[in-house]
């Protein structure tokens, strides 16, 4: 049978790749069309039309990108597709009834990982309520068929077909991996721990060392020497068997000869062990995103991180004192927010200067403790296609609007401030671990992020003073609002530049004839890697299309449906002011705040335009694209604080 896979893809997605390798494996014919922004809607119907494929399926992962498939879908019928079309993800999972009825173009949705439960709907497409984990139409009536198992043995599934050629950093291949798929944890605001509970079966299942091993090897002789892991949590709560989990690794690895690599991994702060981290690094460790999310007891207990201050204070201390580049978010404002506690989370961040970070709201994503909340207490804003609110302090709102108005460019993609801190750290680091160490340039890169977060605090103290002092009219809080987007687009233009003297400097080092280098490539040449590497070529990716590991994710839009069943063309954002009216000073509709925040299902991250994010594509392995990369948590790699709507 031929099958259509459609999604994002800024980098590999593996979600639609681990599908596309479970229908090649039972040889099926798979075309993977990349869909990664609005104005391809119709090249991409047109190829599914042409494709005469009798099954295509969506990634619709993410609620501020759910409007686009939507059109896609019916764009793909309006050219007269008739094969059957199914919808999958956080986004579609979460809402199937209701998706199926606002969008006549799908036939169906699945619910739970997609490896096993598109290989029961290509051989049985005309019975689907034989299907498990599907929600499908019969007639003018929409029905659930029995619930699906997700794949308890990770090990069995074929692995995902990789790009050809890899992507690339500082002109080293790098690709995604997973090693195992859930997460045992329960925070409010979280999707992903929404989904696994949506779909059953075990909440964290891993990989065999053996299995990860055998891929990477694979993907090593291919030319792959950065491997970034996309698991919700790479680590295992106990300390004695997560070590004796990476011992395992590591022999494996060097029984099939791998090295020279490095790995990228997500962690939380009770995770991170001196010892458990020293032997990461040994094996290759260089990055941590860590899920810090607040800097108070108040705000972490609200977002049912069951950890403390002292965990992330203490996890700082240690990845830093064995430097391996880390970043974080902070959900500086949230539903319960006081303005004393956002105040208190600034205050954090200015103790904690020396890793890249980014700050945004907590964002409302179905099936979560979070939306049940607000759905009880009657303050949810929108409906399923994007959910808003009032934060409750009016004075923490007032500072999330200033904060939006002002922060916004520096907060929200690729040129963003905090992206570009991100990626001077991650360039350097990169650099570092595969070329040697400059210390003279270590010491400017890293006093470069410590000014990049103090400016950032500084300018945050100055907004929550002023909501703690008050505005006398709206005439003075606009003028407070100018002025302070002025000053920190100011600080953007002046610190952006130093970024990109940085950057420069590090992209030339590695390409200066170094004998470090000379060495390094003598040694590339003996393992087969020197054709798939050019160091005096390629620098970082820089093509609007690619995504960085440091990207941000954008927001989910909130428009509603029109008459025909599909979501109308989002309007040219406008930029309001904090009184209410544009920033060229004309008058703006009503509306509630912006959204943006964390991608729906943790991944352009928050996944794409938002987040760049043209944003991150999901990159979870869970059926019909789960989650995202960059990316991984759902509030990954920053996303951006806010957007309009």
């Amino acid at each position: 049978m031929h099958v259509v896979l459609v999604g994002a893809e800024f980098e590999e997605n593996l979600a639609i790749r681990y599908l596309r390798g479970a229908l090649e494996h039972a040889s099926h014919r798979v075309t993977q069309l990349v869909f990664n922004r609005a104005d391809q809607i119709e090249e991409v119907a047109r190829a599914i039309a042409a494709s005469g494929a009798e099954l295509t399926g969506f990634s619709m992962v993410f609620t501020y990108r759910a409007r686009e498939f939507a059109r896609l879908a019916t764009r793909a019928r309006e050219l007269g597709y008739a094969g059957h079309m199914i919808a999958g993800g956080h986004f579609a999972a979460f809402h199937p009834e209701r998706l199926l009825k606002d969008v006549p173009a799908l036939d169906s949705v699945a619910i739970g990982e997609g490896e096993d439960l598109l290989l029961a709907l290509a051989a049985s497409l005309d019975r689907p309520d034989s299907v498990r984990g599907i929600v499908y139409r019969d007639g003018d009536a929409i029905r659930r068929a029995p619930p699906a198992t997700n794949p308890p043995d990770l090990d069995r599934l074929p692995w995902p077909p990789r790009k050809s050629p890899l992507d690339d950093y500082l002109g080293l291949p790098i690709t995604n991996m997973l090693a195992s798929r859930g997460c045992g944890y329960s925070c409010t605001f979280c999707s992903i721990v929404a989904w696994h509970r949506l779909c059953g079966g075990e909440r964290v299942r891993l990989r065999s060392v053996e299995s990860v091993a055998d891929e990477m090897a694979s993907l090593h002789r291919a030319g792959a020497r950065i491997f970034n892991f996309h698991d919700d949590n790479f680590f295992l709560d106990d300390k004695a068997a997560m070590l004796a989990r990476i011992e395992g690794l590591a022999r494996a690895l060097r029984e099939r000869r791998v090295h020279d690599i490095a790995f990228a991994v997500k962690a939380r702060p009770g995770a991170v062990d001196e010892e458990v981290f020293s032997v990461l690094k040994s094996l290759g460790l260089f990055r941590v995103f860590l899920g810090i999310e607040a800097g108070t007891a108040e705000a972490l207990k609200r977002l049912g991180r069951r950890q403390t201050v002292a965990e992330n204070t203490r996890a700082l201390a240690i990845v830093n004192r064995l430097d391996i580049h880390t970043c974080f978010n902070v959900l500086l404002f949230n539903p319960d927010s006081s303005l004393e506690d956002v105040g208190d989370n600034v205050e954090f961040l200015r103790h904690h200067p020396e890793n890249p970070t980014n700050f945004c709201r907590t964002e409302i994503y179905a099936g979560t403790p979070l939306e049940t909340k607000l759905a009880r207490e009657q303050r949810l804003r929108g409906d399923y296609w994007g959910l808003s609110y009032e934060i409750g302090d009016p004075r923490a709102q007032a500072a999330f609007e200033l904060a939006y108005f002002a922060f916004k460019t520096r907060n929200y993609g690729e040129q963003g401030l905090h992206h570009l801190a991100m990626a001077v750290d991650y360039e350097h680091q990169l650099a570092s671990h595969f070329f040697g160490e400059k210390s003279d340039l270590r010491a400017r890169v890293k006093a470069f992020v410590r000014e990049v977060n103090v400016n950032t605090c500084d300018h945050l103290d100055e907004i929550v003073a002023a909501c703690v002092a008050g505005f006398a009219d709206p005439a003075e809080r606009r003028a407070f609002a100018e002025r302070m987007r002025s000053v920190v687009e100011a600080d953007n233009r002046r610190l952006g530049k130093e970024a990109e003297r940085l950057l420069a400097e590090v992209r030339a080092r590695v390409r200066a004839p170094a004998e470090s280098t000379r060495n390094w490539a003598r040694t590339a040449r003996v393992v087969g890697l020197a054709a798939s590497v050019s160091l005096a070529a390629t620098a970082c990716k820089r093509n609007a299309d690619d995504s960085h590991p440091t990207e941000m994710v954008a927001p989910p839009p909130t428009l509603p449906l029109d008459a025909s069943g599909t979501p109308p063309e989002a309007a040219p954002p406008e930029v309001a002011a904090p009184d209410g009216s544009a920033a060229d000073g004309s008058a703006v509709p009503e509306a509630g705040p912006p959204d943006a925040g964390p991608a729906d299902a943790s991944p352009d991250a928050r996944d794409a335009g938002k987040k760049t994010k043209p944003g991150p594509q999901p990159t979870h392995p869970s059926e019909m694209a789960p989650r995202p990369p960059r990316p991984t948590h759902p509030n990954e790699m920053a996303p951006a604080p806010f957007d309009d709507e």
